[in-house]
């Protein structure tokens, strides 16, 4: 099925309660209309499910960093809102109707999904979700930009792993600031770090999710670039150090490289 045809049938959709609509931005262009989905109405209950299992395919499952079907209702949809795309079930491929065991199920199809929630700091919100089934098409990005326009964020913070291929779509919002080194009480702290984002006017995310724009107007903030190995413990130290004596660190686009040995980063120290 060609792609230009499936990115026709894209629908991009809301999962929260009646309750959180009030407060959101769901008057915003993106290009087509933004299609509610309440989560106290029962027809959505199959939708719902199929959203956490594809929560779960794209972070490892509940051993992993795959949401428990509580969780996604507890700390995500009550006190937000999850966000992404959707298409039609006759535009999903046999592959991922089975990953996400449709069985004879025929409405929408969840096929990404960001979900970030408010925080003490007006405007500023939390991601802890981000996930596509449609890879190399940008949908990932027009996801996140979607999502942040709709709750009117100005800045974002969030946890992701040094080996996150995402990092590429984060550092497509500006430059990630590491605020934490390594957080003590993650599961997986080693592999981790806390960032902070300063989005984007909300036009540029607009156009973003729109597809417009692939990169949102960020500075490069001044100071020493520096290609960071995650893997070499002595680079980690430096970062640490550097950290801790009040000096400052960013990860600036393309952010994230794959390479034979593992991946590095592109960082600038301040």
């Amino acid at each position: 099925m060609k792609q230009d045809l499936i990115d026709a049938q894209l629908v991009p959709y809301v999962l929260t309660t009646g309750a959180n609509a009030r407060h959101l931005h769901l008057e915003v262009d993106v290009g087509r209309p933004i299609e509610l989905l309440r989560v106290e109405d029962e027809r959505n209950a199959e939708f719902c499910k199929i959203l956490n299992r594809g929560n779960q395919l794209a972070f490892g499952g509940a051993d992993s960093m795959g949401m428990p079907l509580w969780v996604m209702l507890d700390c995500a949809i009550l006190p937000s809102a999850m966000i992404g795309y959707m298409l039609p079930r006759a535009f999903v491929s046999d592959t991922l109707a089975a990953q996400l065991e449709l069985d004879d199920y025929q409405g929408y199809v969840p096929v990404s999904e960001y979900c970030a929630c408010p925080t003490v700091e007006d405007k500023c919100v939390s991601g802890f979700s981000l996930h596509s089934h449609m890879s190399g098409q940008g949908i990932a990005t027009r996801t996140k930009a979607m999502a942040l326009a709709i709750y009117g964020a100005r800045h974002q913070i969030g946890v992701t792993q040094f080996y996150n291929p995402a990092i590429r779509v984060h550092v497509r919002f500006g430059a990630m600031e590491i605020t934490i080194h390594r957080p003590t009480v993650h599961t997986y702290a080693e592999d981790s770090f806390v960032y902070r984002l300063d989005l984007p006017p909300e036009e540029t995310l607009l156009n973003m999710a729109r597809g417009t724009d692939v990169f949102g107007l960020s500075e490069i903030p001044e100071g020493v670039r520096w290609t960071f190995d995650p893997d070499n413990e002595v680079s980690q130290g430096r970062l640490a150090a550097h950290l801790h004596e009040g000096g400052r660190a960013w990860i600036i686009a393309p952010g994230w490289r794959a390479t034979e040995e593992g991946c590095q980063l592109t960082l600038v120290l301040g």
